[in-house]
């Protein structure tokens, strides 16, 4: 798990034990920027694969923390898209959002996580890499596969709710 920064305007890290519960909620409702904590990101490729970073964790899309002076979450999407899986990103598109009840349930402590996605323009090598692994500071590298595989891979949490945020931001961004 990477570190949490100094940075992240919010630190949601959840402690042993902690039940946190996640309820998709749209596109919608746009709450204040303020409460968004964090920004996920399903980048594709133009052939409907999909870029992920290679964490600690295991497998999982490129996202992370609202950071101090950024102003809008395509910032923050940004950001973590190039520090995760070093790729440049086209216009991005709002999923949806998931609201968390991470610092309580009243409506003044609700806190949400933005989910994007995009197509992927540039796909930044270095040192000869092709492109399909990369090791980062934020990474140890980066897959380029189909969503199938993307979810038997994936181990950080629900498989189902993964799977649904996926096929949701590929019809948002394919139009099916």
């Amino acid at each position: 798990m990477k570190p949490m920064s100094e940075k992240d305007c919010r630190k949601t890290v959840i402690q042993t034990g902690q039940k946190v519960n996640f309820v998709d909620i749209g596109s919608s409702f746009l709450p204040a920027f303020e409460k968004i904590t964090s920004v996920l990101v399903v980048p594709f490729t133009k052939d409907g694969l999909i870029v992920c970073a290679l964490l600690d964790r295991g497998i999982d899309l490129p996202g992370g923390h609202v950071q101090i002076g950024e102003l809008t979450f395509e910032e923050t999407a940004r950001r973590e898209v190039m520090e995760e899986v070093k790729v440049t990103l086209g216009e991005l598109k709002l999923v949806k959002f998931i609201q968390s009840d991470f610092y309580g349930s009243q409506p003044e402590q609700l806190t949400y996580l933005v989910v994007m996605t995009g197509f992927v323009e540039e796909i930044i090598s270095n040192n000869g890499y092709n492109g399909l692994s990369l090791c980062t500071h934020e990474s140890m590298g980066r897959n380029i596969i189909d969503i199938d595989e993307f979810i038997s891979q994936y181990q950080a949490g629900d498989k189902n709710d993964m799977r649904q945020i996926v096929l949701d931001a590929k019809s948002m961004l394919f139009g099916i």
